[in-house]
């Protein structure tokens, strides 16, 4: 509704600024008004057509359930003759414009008969003055009503546009609602999840901490020995040996015990190593 107020509003505006700068009314060149013959009047042939507008237009003339006739590009006034009038009864008159078309366009309602209809007594000066101005006042009220239902028909146009448009917003947001309860859904999975997993590597660390606290407690080497020649002095020698025992058969499991065997041993030929840790298979 903003919308065409808006719109009525710049047209206003428009409209007065074209008035002031051509000095004269732009309203009359885009909505021609036909001055005469009035709406639903019983006129004589010949019927003066007269109308208020752009000065030239297209003239149309259809009797009431019957093919329109083209009366040709016409200046305001004019005269249509009884010729035109084919048979008495009900006639709609259209004047359209040359440039636009139908875009400028209007039409009245007259009946023709061929007979001269009875002479009223002539009124007195004032009482034509009152007439003539009850009229203007009508043609006034009628003109208003014209625009009225224009707008009315516009307003319900966009009535329908919004409702149209309402109903689609809707049905996105209802769609959207429907993922986002998918979303939260599948959030709602993946914490749980995620939790899980959490207490999986937590448990999985505590197991981890303790083999290494196991490990760190693991000897690194469990039996030393030294290189040793039974009898050196042989010829050829003996084959070395690897001496991990002292005399009592005692294997060496810390250095100290196989430095202080080796250093007794004339047979032994290098320092203390280790022959087996823990990691060993």
């Amino acid at each position: 509704m903003l919308r065409g107020l808006m719109t009525m509003l710049l047209c206003g505006v428009a409209i007065v600024v074209g008035d002031l700068f051509f000095r004269s009314s732009l309203l009359s060149r885009v909505r021609p008004i036909i001055l005469t013959p009035r709406e639903q009047a019983v006129l004589h042939p010949p019927v003066e057509i007269h109308w208020d507008g752009p000065p030239r237009m297209h003239v149309w003339l259809t009797p009431v359930g019957d093919q329109p006739r083209d009366l040709g590009v016409q200046s305001s006034p004019f005269s249509i003759g009884r010729e035109e009038f084919l048979r008495d009864g009900g006639y709609r008159l259209e004047l359209e414009g040359l440039t636009f078309g139908s875009w400028i366009r209007t039409h009245r309602l007259f009946q023709v008969y061929g007979d001269a209809p009875a002479e009223e007594p002539e009124a007195p000066q004032g009482q034509v003055s009152e007439n003539r101005f009850f009229l203007q006042a009508l043609e006034a009220v009628r003109q208003v009503r014209d625009r009225a239902r224009g707008r009315a028909k516009q307003y319900r146009h966009e009535n329908n546009a919004l409702r149209d448009e309402t109903t689609r917003l809707a049905s996105e947001i209802e769609q959207l609602q429907q993922v986002q309860d998918e979303d939260s859904a599948h959030a709602e999975d993946l914490e749980g999840r995620l939790i899980q997993l959490a207490n999986e590597y937590r448990a999985l660390s505590d197991e981890n901490a303790a083999l290494r606290q196991r490990l760190d407690n693991v000897n690194p080497c469990t039996v030393w020995g030294y290189y040793s020649y039974p009898r050196p002095n042989t010829i050829p020698a003996t084959r070395q040996i690897v001496a991990v025992t002292d005399s009592q058969a005692r294997v060496f499991r810390v250095q100290p015990d196989c430095e202080a065997v080796r250093r007794d041993d004339p047979t032994a030929s290098s320092a203390c190593f280790c022959v087996g840790n823990s990691w060993t298979r």
